[in-house]
């Protein structure tokens, strides 16, 4: 009994202590790590939409903005995302590409990966022209359209990438990759032109990813988020070829694939039907539904509240893997944990302040599965487009220490960074693009889908310009993660994580998000970029 008093006592006079010399018995960043480490635990079993993991991520995060006091959209921080999984039955399905009426010896994954995106149990069509349209791109804002025929019906045959990438020059934005050079673009465009089928020639540099990628990532069950009229907007076949392949197909045409890609290099090019050359396919899919949320809080605005700011970041992960000896458990520690706690940290911070705009704190689900969150989000939105000022975007923070620089993802898209550059010099730093603007990461992460409703964002990850080591240390240990843990079971917290950077940053990030609360300016994105104009249109409606 006396020793139990004896530490009520000592407690208490620590408690006063901390009180009097003005700290918390925990500091905001000591919570944060917290939050990290409780993320990317065992026990939340790699976050995965669907499983006992993902329940316990969505509460957990719920919980928080809960006791912070948040608002909600709704009766609840949950926000529901309808999702359907579409699996090829392989055993049933068919691709017969032919040539003058015989069939080619393609084979699925090696040689070929296909499938629809309409959400029905059959999907077929037959002796569907093939037709060569190059890039597959119409960008009226470049001057530049490979739809100059009538592809209804037919089964477009395209490049990857945009023309940027080999002309390197001022056509579209050189070779950093512009949204016309993904692939979701691509399969967009051409369900807009009314193609039957859509086959994306692979080619690793252009693409930024081996064959491999494709083969895992196209074939096994496929999440899309659920339509009520099924999809069937979209063309009936997408999917991709190989180069050996491609190579064949032009060869019986007497041309090679260096030539046909040559044609396509110019503003002039006009689409080549590939004679002789037709598709049918007959798709048999295994359907099931499942159910995942969006958790979303955020703070009124006291002066605009129907203005909103967002931050934003995906809280799933890959899951558990029982096929795996060692390890099963996808942590996701780095990719996004690290993010997730961020947007709860900066929701912390601001539930204590009235900012004149509102501001959404938004996590995530199902970017793993192709941004699907999102894409839902955008779909059913819980505010206007228009009113939306600008966003950030939090993917990954690699806890390699201080920088000299943060890295933008897409640099030079919006009036964003010179809100951010504000920020980030007023410690030192300076904002830097990305190492490898070819691969297209900025429409490879959950912001784009709000840009693409015209929405300016930004996506920002710590720098690697390091204080310590330079930018040669710094591209060592990124390019280490990469191999080593990136969606790997090792993408855990670590002791010899230095966690100073990402502690500045998250300040830095912190008064951006407060200057677009607070200051009345309506960022826009620079002229040449390709959701100027839906910006504009949505700002004078």
């Amino acid at each position: 009994m006396f020793y139990t008093l004896h530490m009520l006592k000592k407690t208490s006079y620590l408690l006063i202590l901390l009180i009097i010399v003005g700290c918390s018995p925990q500091s905001d960043f000591e919570k944060y790590k917290d939050h990290v480490k409780t993320l990317a635990s065992d026990e939340f079993e790699g976050r995965a939409p669907g499983t006992p993991g993902g329940e316990k991520t969505k509460s957990y995060i719920s919980n928080h903005f809960e006791s912070l006091g948040l608002k909600s959209f709704g009766d609840s921080y949950l926000m529901p995302v309808t999702l359907t999984a579409t699996t090829l039955d392989e055993s049933k399905s068919s691709f017969n590409l032919a040539v003058d009426g015989e069939v080619m010896n393609i084979a699925y994954r090696s040689d070929v990966v296909y499938g629809t995106t309409r959400q029905l149990e059959n999907v077929s069509f037959e002796n569907s022209d093939l037709v060569f349209v190059g890039y597959g791109v119409n960008a009226p804002e470049y001057g530049w359209n490979d739809y100059k025929v009538d592809v209804r019906g037919k089964t477009v045959v395209m490049l990857i990438n945009d023309p940027g990438f080999e002309l390197q020059s001022t056509e579209f934005n050189g070779r950093a990759m512009t949204y016309y050079g993904r692939w979701t673009y691509k399969f967009e465009e051409a369900a807009r032109q009314g193609a039957a089928g859509v086959l994306i020639i692979h080619e690793t540099a252009p693409a930024s990813y081996p064959w491999g990628v494709v083969e895992n990532g196209w074939s096994g069950e496929q999440l899309n988020l659920t339509f009520k009229d099924k999809n069937i907007g979209r063309s009936a076949l997408e999917g991709w070829i190989t180069l050996d392949i491609a190579e064949k197909l032009f060869a019986k045409m007497n041309t090679s694939y260096d030539e046909m890609k040559s044609k396509a290099l110019s503003k002039d090019f006009q689409p080549i039907p590939m004679s002789g050359m037709t598709l049918s396919s007959n798709m048999v899919n295994d359907l099931r539904e499942t159910d995942s949320h969006n958790v979303v809080g955020y703070v009124e605005g006291s002066e605009a509240p129907e203005e909103f700011v967002l931050i934003m970041g995906h809280w799933d992960h890959m899951g558990v893997d029982t096929s795996i000896e060692g390890d099963q458990i996808y942590n996701g520690a780095v990719d996004n944990a690290t993010g997730t706690a961020a947007v709860m940290h900066i929701a912390e911070t601001f539930s204590k302040r009235s900012p004149k705009r509102s501001i959404a704190f938004i996590g995530l689900t199902a970017e793993e599965s192709g941004l699907l969150g999102s894409a839902y989000m955008v779909e059913y939105p819980p505010f206007e487009y228009k009113n939306v000022i600008g966003g950030l975007n939090l993917d990954a923070f690699p806890a390699f220490g201080k920088a000299k620089d943060i890295t933008i993802v897409g640099y030079g898209a919006s009036e964003l960074e010179a809100i951010l550059n504000k920020y980030a010099s007023a410690q030192g730093k300076y904002l830097a693009p990305d190492k490898s603007p070819e691969a297209g990461f900025f429409y490879r992460s959950d912001h784009i889908n709000f840009a693409k409703k015209g929405i300016p964002m930004i996506y920002a990850d710590p720098g690697i310009d390091l204080v310590n080591g330079g930018l040669e240390r710094g591209l060592e240990l990124a390019q280490k993660y990469t191999a080593d843990a990136y969606h790997k079971p090792s993408d855990e917290v670590s002791d010899d994580w230095d966690w100073e950077g990402i502690e500045q940053d998250l300040g830095i990030f912190t008064n951006f998000i407060d200057d677009l609360a607070n200051s009345g300016e309506y960022p826009n994105w620079y002229i040449n970029s390709e959701f100027r104009a839906i910006r504009d249109e949505s700002q004078n409606n």
